[in-house]
């Protein structure tokens, strides 16, 4: 015949805490070990949160703690507009030029990464008979 014995008490019981909560970032149900969001996240401030933990039993004569890392990794949202290299593109074009010589490149960059910060060129206004034409994905 086998004996199991079930261990109940102060001995199961565990409270949680947060050794470093990132300047109050996140917080720890000290019941549950549930980690939960405080602030909100910007993933252009800071990428990376590197949370310490500690569980600490209840029992008796002695209580026994552990610790942890727990490591938090913000993904990119596309939250950040493209910005131009310029505000203001000025080019001056000589009237024989021969059609389809570039004239002028455009730039802009976002502060985004991955396909979040992949940016599209266009001409919104003032082509309307089509003379000018840009390339989408270099703005060449």
């Amino acid at each position: 015949m086998t004996c199991f014995y079930v261990f109940i008490g102060l001995n199961r019981k565990i409270l949680y805490s947060l050794i470093d909560s990132a300047d109050g970032q996140f917080s720890i149900n000290e019941l549950s070990g549930i980690i939960q969001l405080e602030k909100p996240l910007d993933r252009e401030l800071q990428a990376v949160y590197t949370l310490s933990l500690k569980a600490v039993d209840q029992g008796l004569p002695r209580r026994l703690t552990a610790t942890g890392t727990v490591i938090v990794s913000v993904l990119d949202i596309n939250d950040n507009p493209p910005v131009f290299e310029r505000r203001d593109y000025l080019v001056t074009v000589p009237e024989d030029t021969s059609p389809g010589t570039q004239v002028l490149a455009v730039f802009a960059t976002s502060k985004d990464i991955g396909t979040n910060a992949e940016i599209t060129y266009l001409i919104r206004s003032g082509n309307e008979q089509g003379k000018f034409k840009i390339n989408p994905k270099t703005g060449g």
